[in-house]
């Protein structure tokens, strides 16, 4: 610890300093009292003469402690603080503007450090303090707006504001606050500082709100000292496996990061180290994959780096499909080779391509189906191909040569007899070319090289509805590659053949992107997103951590073209199945790499790991240990005077020292007395929940973690608005505040004292409610007779699926946890506490299915898979909801018995 470190807030009180000489000398003048000394032979000294008078001075130790006393007390008065944050100058109220956009989440533990700091900060300086955040959030039947300001308000509420803040998965809108703020010019009259909490990065309308701010009071910016800034933008498919594309901002040198590639319920399937470019913002990482892996794949995601633009979902166009070629049984390799080779090298980089005759491929259940001319055994095949395309299947058909005729069964249009010649000795027209591809095309939007061309095609009927089955078209209007769908299938038309002898087509790389287009189609509910005509509802999204959970009522379905991530339509999976569609926020970002630039007086600094320390009642604590050391020494000196002569007078000083012992302890529990009864205040307005601790650390940060994470989540999910979360000994604290106690069991647990059974039976017969967690999915009696011994617990029985802490909230039919092992509870509930289960006894590990991952936590979020964590989260829900409102759904659980009853 250095001295630089120590801030006085009150400096002028060290002048009083200047008068410890003065104290000095009349401590060392003024004289002890006099000693009675019983000297009987005072005839000795008759006729004796004094010159002078001998004082006797203080002695040195008693006058330098005396000294120091005296200056631990000025040096109090003066208010040194350690550490001490000074973000902003002494006036006025504080503006707080937490930038809680996607690009907080990367450093969010940093940003509550800070905000943290500056509660305290404006805790010591009197200040009252107004909360912005940048986010917007869901607002009305299906807007968004920002949320309002908070304040003023005092630092203890802006620390429970703090804990109910975090980083949403969207871009933040500096515009919209620009406009919030002018519309309060009370708030802007009183705010003396404003500080910001942001990165470096630009974004619309940031640099814009900043010179607005400069109106109304010097800005300091508090950046993170992490300055990475990172999105995953795609995510494609490559013949060798995969190819990630990340946009980060620029750097001299190269960095490395590990991409983490999550399959189902959310376990690792790769784990990849990949260099980020020097000098760029774009780097492209080619990962080498076997098909099945990849094809297991549903998410990758920069380890370390806890964001929604890190973390990209494939959905269910990711897949690779399997695409089967055709044949007839008689076909050679040779032959194949020579008639497929432009086909094979357009699709077998992107899907697995097998050449096999109909029933073969049929039977391996392809999900495309690739003719070059006539069906090859279509006649023995049909009514097997025709339900394969009904229920899903997708076929694609090519012209065949001129000699022969592809028929007239699965078409998407009808055809005329023969085809039409450009180029040929007997026709009078030019080879056509492209047309740009219409709206309604999968195609639509890819560029049409210039040297493509078609001497001879397949000439469609105009029927009513041929353009809305077209999908390419030549020159003079006539289709090209035509589709229609036939139930839940596609049947597809390339007018031409797959070899180019009808047209170049086949061997031009515009003939590989088609098929890139394709092939994500082959699932019947997949469609192209210009047919995405329905609405897709959320299944799965993610928090601004990047974290999965279930949607909540505010957000709505999507429909094409799909949005950019907002609050209402959050990154995640929209729609089931085969018609399961990604909505990443990566793809949505642009200004990755962009640095913002401060107009010129913003003050910027990083956010420091120092917390600022009051050492004012340190001083007064050495000072008072000093004093009573001071009485202690004298006490001694004077000990056999006192007990020969001054009896009266030793009393009067062991009273004393009395005393001063217990004004110090006073001071010692000051401290936590008063934040104790504090507490039990806060407690007392307003509800929380509890944690028993069990001494071991890990257990306990455990514990206050899942109980913290249960408590946001109902806060998002119902009206339950409960505070922070306390960690309780049944030995001193009062338990009656409580409406729920998490006991989690750890080996080597002691019983419980005969004060601690006593506040726990007055708990549990008042209404109170435990619920004991093994941790280990086992349920041992035994054990917890052992440590329940004292205690008034009724007889548990295991849970019924259709009990009411299964019906409380979300309609449930087991104890989730991290575990899935069975809930016992009591067998007979008291009916004086309207029939509700006082202790609750599971193995299920409830916390770390509960807390919110943050990175640092025990139990890895991996090992838990979203929707076990899902189910367990509803079921705490339950749990709190049972605690707090005991039976009140009971007639729901009966209601098939009362409604029969009733006659309806």
């Amino acid at each position: 610890m250095s001295l630089s470190a120590i801030t006085f807030l009150y400096p002028a009180m060290l002048a009083g300093l200047m008068v410890l000489p003065i104290v000095w000398l009349l401590i060392r003048s003024a004289p002890r009292a006099p000693k009675n000394v019983i000297f009987p032979a005072a005839r000795l000294l008759r006729g004796l003469k004094s010159q002078r008078r001998d004082i006797q001075r203080a002695p040195i130790w008693q006058t330098i402690l005396r000294c120091l006393i005296l200056t631990l007390l000025i040096i109090a008065a003066a208010r040194p603080v350690m550490n001490r944050n000074d973000f902003a100058r002494n006036e006025g109220a504080l503006l707080i503007i937490a930038d809680n956009g996607w690009e907080s989440a990367a450093n969010w533990s940093q940003y509550r450090v800070a905000l943290q700091q500056i509660a305290n900060q404006a805790r010591f300086d009197l200040r009252t303090i107004y909360v912005a955040r940048t986010a917007p959030e869901a607002a009305g039947a299906s807007t968004w707006k920002l949320p309002e300001l908070v304040g003023p308000v005092s630092p203890h509420d802006t620390e429970n504001l703090i804990d109910r803040l975090h980083p949403r998965p969207w871009n933040s809108d500096y515009a919209a606050l620009s406009d919030l703020i002018s519309e309060n010019p009370e708030m802007n009259n009183a705010i003396g500082s404003i500080l910001w909490l942001t990165d470096n990065m630009d974004g619309p309308g940031k640099s814009a709100l900043a010179t607005d701010l400069q109106d109304i009071a010097p800005i300091t910016v508090i950046s993170p000292t992490r300055t990475d800034r990172i999105a995953i933008t795609s995510l494609t498919r490559s013949r060798t496996g995969m190819v990630v594309s990340i946009a980060h901002d620029r750097n001299e040198n190269p960095r490395t990061i590990n991409l983490l590639a999550r399959g189902e319920r959310g376990s690792v399937l790769l784990r990849h180290t990949a260099e980020l470019a020097a000098n760029s913002d774009q780097s492209e990482i080619a990962i080498f994959l076997p098909s099945d892996i990849a094809n297991a794949i549903q998410a990758v995601g920069v380890e370390g780096i806890e964001s929604a633009a890190t973390m990209y979902q494939t959905g269910a166009r990711w897949q690779q499909r399997r695409v089967g070629v055709i044949v007839s049984s008689g076909d050679s390799p040779g032959v194949l080779s020579d008639q497929y080779f432009f086909l094979d090298r357009a699709i077998s980089p992107y899907a697995d391509v097998t050449y096999a005759p109909l029933g073969q491929l049929l039977d391996r259940k392809v999900d495309i189906l690739v003719a070059t001319g006539p069906i090859s055994g279509l006649g023995s095949q049909f009514e097997a191909l025709e339900r394969w395309v009904n229920d899903g299947g997708m076929l694609v058909r090519f012209a065949g040569d001129s000699s022969t005729d592809i028929g007239n069964e699965f078409l998407p249009v009808t055809l005329r007899l023969g085809n039409r010649d450009f180029g040929g000795s007997m026709s009078w027209e030019k080879p056509k070319r492209l047309l740009d591809f219409p709206d309604n095309s999968p195609f639509y939007g890819i560029a049409i090289p210039g040297d493509i061309t078609v001497n001879r095609q397949l000439l469609a009927e105009p029927d009513p509805d041929i353009l809305s089955k077209t999908w390419a078209r030549l020159t003079d209007g006539t289709p090209l590659i035509t589709s229609a769908t036939r139930n839940s299938g596609r049947i597809v038309l390339f007018h031409v053949t797959p070899w180019a002898d009808w047209s170049n087509l086949p061997m031009s790389g515009l003939f590989v992107e088609l098929w890139q287009k394709i092939l994500p189609l082959a699932s019947p509910s997949n469609n192209s997103d210009a047919e995405l005509s329905t609405s897709l509802p959320p299944q799965a999204v993610l928090d601004g951590f990047g974290q999965t959970h279930q949607p909540d009522a505010v957000i709505l379905p999507v429909r094409a073209p799909l949005p950019p991530p907002n609050p209402r339509h959050p990154p995640g999976i929209y729609g089931e199945n085969g018609q399961a569609v990604a909505l990443n926020l990566g793809p949505s970002l642009g200004n990755v790499a962009n640095t913002v630039n401060w107009p010129s007086g913003v003050s910027v600094r990083q956010i420091t790991r120092h917390d600022q320390v009051d050492l004012a009642a340190l001083c007064l604590l050495g000072a008072l240990l000093l004093l009573l050391c001071d009485a202690l020494i004298l006490l001694a000196i004077h000990h056999v005077t006192l007990r020969r002569n001054r009896r009266s007078n030793a009393f009067t000083s062991i009273l004393m020292v009395i005393g001063i012992t217990g004004m110090t302890s006073a001071i010692l529990m000051g401290s936590s007395g008063s934040s104790h009864a504090a507490s039990l205040q806060e407690a007392a307005l307003q509800p929380r929940l509890a944690y028993l601790k069990t001494g071991v650390a890990p257990v306990d940060r455990l514990s206050q973690a899942g109980m913290t994470g249960l408590t946001e989540y109902l806060r998002r999910r119902s009206a339950a608005d409960l505070n922070t979360v306390d960690g309780i000994d049944p030995e001193t604290d009062e338990l009656s505040f409580y409406p729920l106690i998490y006991w989690p069991l750890v080996d080597g647990q002691a019983a419980f004292s005969e004060r601690a059974r006593e506040r726990l039976n007055r708990y549990l017969n008042n209404g109170g409610m435990i619920l004991i967690d093994s941790r280990d999915r086992e349920v041992q009696p035994a054990r917890l007779r052992r440590l329940l011994a004292g205690l008034e617990v009724p007889l548990l029985d295991r849970a019924p699926g259709d009990h009411i802490l299964f019906r409380s909230f979300y309609l449930l039919d087991h104890a989730y946890g991290r575990f899935s092992a069975p809930l016992w509870l009591d067998a007979r509930p008291n009916q004086r506490l309207d029939g509700v289960a006082s202790v609750l006894f599971g193995g299920n590990d409830w916390a770390s299915a509960w807390m919110i991952p943050e990175g640092r936590d025990e139990i890895r979020s991996e090992d838990i898979a979203p929707r076990q964590r899902e189910m367990a989260v509803r079921f705490g829900i339950n749990l709190v909801m049972y605690a707090l409102t005991g039976s009140y759904k009971g007639d729901q659980v009966h209601l098939p018995a009362i409604l029969e009853r009733l006659g309806r």
